[in-house]
Parts: C-alpha cells; structure tokens; sequence
C-alpha cells in the first residue's frame, strides 16, 4: 500500500475463446460494461492486449474499494472473461534507490550513510539547486533524513499550479514524498515537518492538503509566518524530518 492509502491491482481478464469477438462485445456492451468498469474511485493505470491471451488491466484505488472492483467483474465480465488478479506495486522508485545504493558501494566500499556518513539524496521528480554547491535537497545518515524546505516553484522562477496555498501545499508535499522515498522511505517515516507561510489564515488548507499525504498518527508539526518566501508567488515552503523505517509497513 502506497502513502496515499491506495493499492495498485492488476486484473488479467482471460478470453473465452468458445465466443466470438462479435458475441463478447454483444455481451459486454448489454452488460455496460465500457461505463461500469472500473468501479468506484479506481482508476486505469494500463490496459494492454495479450495476443493469444486476453486484456491486461492495472487500475490504481483506495484500498478499501478492491471489493468493488471484484462484484463489478462478478457482474459485468464472467461469461466473457476468466479473471485473475495480482496486487502490485511500483517498483520502479525502489529499483532506482537499489540502483544508486549499489554505485555508491561500488564507489566507496559500503553504502554510504549507512556507516554514520552523510550521503545526499535528489529525485529526478524535485530540482535541484540552481548551482552547484548552494544545498543538498536531501540528506541522509544512518536511517535518518533531513530534507530542505520543499515549494511549488517551477525551479526557473515561477509557481506551478493555480497559486492557491492548498495547491502549493500538494505540490510541496508531493516533492517531499519523492525525495523520502528516493531516500529508501514512506511518507508516514517523517516525523517532523516545518511549515513556513506567508499568511497563517491558510493553515487550514494546509491543513486539508497534509491530510492526503499522511496515514496514522501525523508527523509532528511546526507552523510559521513569514513576511516572504525564496521566490514571488509562492506562499508555501515545508521542510521535513525523519527516521527510515520507523512507520509500520504493510
């Protein structure tokens, strides 16, 4: 289960080769099956054709919903498929972690950080600093992050999004995400954040934001005013903290 609180989940839908394509879209099109699949708040990740074999379908949920998607292919898809599923996940953030701990042994006989050294931590999803040698966007040593403060800016000057501090919540919080898992983590292993706004009347819609990141108890939390942040426009800025590992897994 991903920090967000959803699974991925893929479906193989099996034809019925006893049937013809024109009867399996005569039975799927009297079962509404082009509008009722998939269910719920589920949503297509992929859908690709196996020749020979059937549809294979990866759909993106909130893990309490994987009931529906399971009545709505008892419903809409037996008879013209055999279902199977497979919950999944992403591997790809953790491949690329395995992949650089692993250059970094190679580089320096041992995985750094892991030994009381510091290593840092960038994602090809945050930008980094605009030259070189100003900060590191992340930082880890043993099995604790630090990361620096995280806004919406666009990294040439801008704010991405529609400018709300929501908004700019969401996209702040989304690059720490990133950054705490290229560090080998989840969201729920913060254990600090520090939020820094330039008008505290928006703390509840920062408030409504960090809701959808977190699971569980909520890192703990500092809120701050301030008069201006690093670039106009933005009125956002979180920094956060926190130990790898620490969050209970799924």
């Amino acid at each position: 289960m991903s920090g967000d609180g959803t699974v991925l989940l893929t479906v193989l839908l099996r034809h019925d080769q006893s049937q013809n394509l024109d009867q399996i879209q005569s039975t799927l099109g009297e079962r509404a099956w082009w509008e009722r699949f998939p269910p719920g708040d589920a949503e297509i990740v992929s859908w690709v054709v196996a020749m020979g074999i059937g549809q294979i379908v990866t759909l993106r949920l909130p893990a309490d919903q994987i009931n529906l998607v399971n009545v709505e292919l008892e419903r809409s898809a037996w008879g013209v498929f055999r279902t199977e599923f497979y919950p999944t996940y992403d591997f790809v953030p953790v491949r690329e972690r395995l992949a650089r701990e692993w250059r970094g042994s190679q580089a320096g006989g041992g995985e750094p950080g892991r030994d009381g050294t510091a290593r840092a931590v960038d994602s090809e999803e945050v930008a980094g600093p605009p030259r070189p040698g100003m900060f590191s966007n992340a930082k880890v040593v043993g099995d604790r992050f630090s990361l620096s403060g995280m806004h919406a800016g666009d990294g040439r000057g801008g704010v991405l999004g529609d400018g709300s501090a929501y908004d700019q919540t969401r996209r702040a919080l989304t690059k720490v995400k990133a950054l705490v898992e290229a560090a080998g983590g989840v969201m729920d292993d913060v254990q600090n954040l520090r939020v820094y706004l330039t008008d505290i009347q928006d703390k509840g819609e920062v408030g409504r934001a960090r809701t959808e990141f977190f699971t569980g108890d909520f890192p703990c939390s500092t809120l701050v005013e301030v008069s201006a942040l690093v670039e106009p426009g933005l009125t956002v800025e979180i920094e956060a903290e926190g130990v790898i590992g620490s969050a209970p897994r799924t």
